[in-house]
């Protein structure tokens, strides 16, 4: 009987284990229009990053997520993303978007990801990596 119960136990562990892997965002949710940005635009001007695109998708709102990382300087290897900003999905938030960002020194080389999302919780893919760094503005 103990041997049954502790083959249940071990199988139970196993299945939950095993379930926990896959897909780790919110459920997407069928038939809306998935949110995107489009025509991303990116340039540097003195320590600042300059953002710049076109958010479309679901009529209920739009936001946008930035995460940003720093790149090692000895592999050439991003770190772990971060989230730097956060807008939240607003009714009639859609269209051409700016984002300003300040680069905290020259010597650092960022890099930055943004994908938009909706009120509804659906999430738009990732943009490429965008590479960022102040320059030294006394030089």
């Amino acid at each position: 009987m103990r041997k049954i119960q502790l083959f249940g136990t071990m199988l139970l562990i196993s299945v939950l284990l095993l379930s926990a892997c896959g897909r780790k965002e919110a459920p997407q949710i069928a038939g809306t229009e998935k949110p995107q940005i489009s025509d991303l635009r990116d340039q540097v001007v003195g320590n600042v990053l300059e953002l710049q695109f076109v958010l479309s998708g679901n009529e209920h709102g739009v936001g946008f997520q930035v995460d940003r990382t720093e790149l090692d300087p000895y592999c050439q290897c991003p770190g772990m993303w971060r989230r730097l900003y956060d807008r939240a999905a607003m009714p009639g938030q859609t269209g051409e978007t700016k984002k300003l960002i300040k680069l905290k020194n020259d010597k650092t080389e960022y890099l930055f990801r943004i994908r938009a999302y909706d009120a509804d919780g659906n999430l738009g893919p990732w943009s490429h990596a965008i590479h960022a760094k102040g320059v030294d503005l006394y030089k």
